[in-house]
C-alpha cells in the first residue's frame, strides 16, 4: 500500500508539473510581441527580381531591424531551430499575379508608379498580430511566423488593381485582391518563404499573439 501510494503521488506530481509547464509555455507564446514605433515609419516601395510565380514582384520594404527584433522574440519563446528571411518586406503583388492578370494592362514600372501614386509608400502601417502556420507532411514539418499589419491603403491598392484588370478585359486570370494579406515573414523552418505565398491570414485561426508598438 505504501509503495502504491508513493507511485500515485509521484504520478500526480508529474501530471501537475506537466500541466504547469504547458500552461506557462502557452502563456509565453500568447503574450504580446513588440516592434519599435519609429521603425514603422521607414517603408519604401520597390520591384524585386522575382523568378517564380509565388515570389514577390512589388514589395513594401521596411528596416531589417523589424524582422531581427521579432525573430529574437519568437526564438526566445519557441526555442526551435528557425531561420530568418534576408529582407524585411511586405509582398504587395506576386510575380504570378502580375504575369497572369496585369501584364497586359501595365508594365512593372507603371505598377510601381501606381503604387506610389496611391499613397501606399507613405501611409501608416499598424501592427496587428503575430501569426503562425504549421503543416506536418512526410519528411518533416513546415512552419512559418509572420507579422500581420493593418493597412487600408494596401487593401485599396489591390482592389484598384483588380478593378483595372477587370475593366481591361484581356481574357487573363482574374486578379484576386483578397488573396494576399499585408504580412511580413519573420521566421520559418527553412528559407523557402515564397512557398507560403499567396498568404491570406485568418486572424482568428492564425494569430497567436498581439503585435504592439513599443
Amino acid at each position: 500500500m505504501k509503495a502504491g501510494a508513493k507511485i500515485l503521488i509521484g504520478l500526480a506530481l508529474l501530471a501537475a508539473f506537466g500541466f504547469l509547464f504547458i500552461r506557462s509555455l502557452q502563456t509565453s507564446r500568447s503574450a504580446s510581441y513588440t516592434v519599435e514605433g519609429a521603425r514603422l515609419q521607414e517603408w519604401s516601395l520597390a520591384l524585386e527580381p522575382a523568378s517564380s510565380p509565388t515570389a514577390p514582384l512589388l514589395v513594401l520594404r521596411g528596416p531589417m531591424e523589424l524582422v531581427s527584433g521579432l525573430f529574437r522574440q519568437v526564438f526566445t519563446r519557441a526555442m526551435e531551430s528557425l531561420v530568418t528571411p534576408g529582407t524585411a518586406a511586405i509582398p504587395v503583388v506576386l510575380k504570378g499575379e502580375f504575369d497572369e492578370s496585369l501584364s497586359g494592362v501595365m508594365t512593372e514600372e507603371s505598377l510601381l508608379f501606381s503604387a506610389r501614386e496611391s499613397g501606399l509608400e507613405t501611409a501608416a502601417v499598424e501592427p496587428r498580430c503575430l501569426a503562425h502556420r504549421r503543416i506536418s507532411q512526410p519528411g518533416g514539418t513546415r512552419q512559418v511566423y509572420v507579422a500581420v499589419f493593418d493597412s487600408p491603403e494596401f487593401v485599396r491598392f489591390r482592389q484598384a488593381l483588380a478593378e483595372r484588370a477587370g475593366r481591361a478585359g484581356k481574357g487573363g486570370t482574374a486578379f484576386d485582391a483578397a488573396a494576399l494579406s499585408p504580412v511580413m515573414f519573420v521566421a520559418g523552418a527553412d528559407g523557402a518563404f515564397h512557398r507560403w505565398l499567396p498568404l491570406r491570414v485568418e486572424t482568428d485561426a492564425d494569430c497567436v499573439a498581439p503585435l504592439e508598438r513599443e
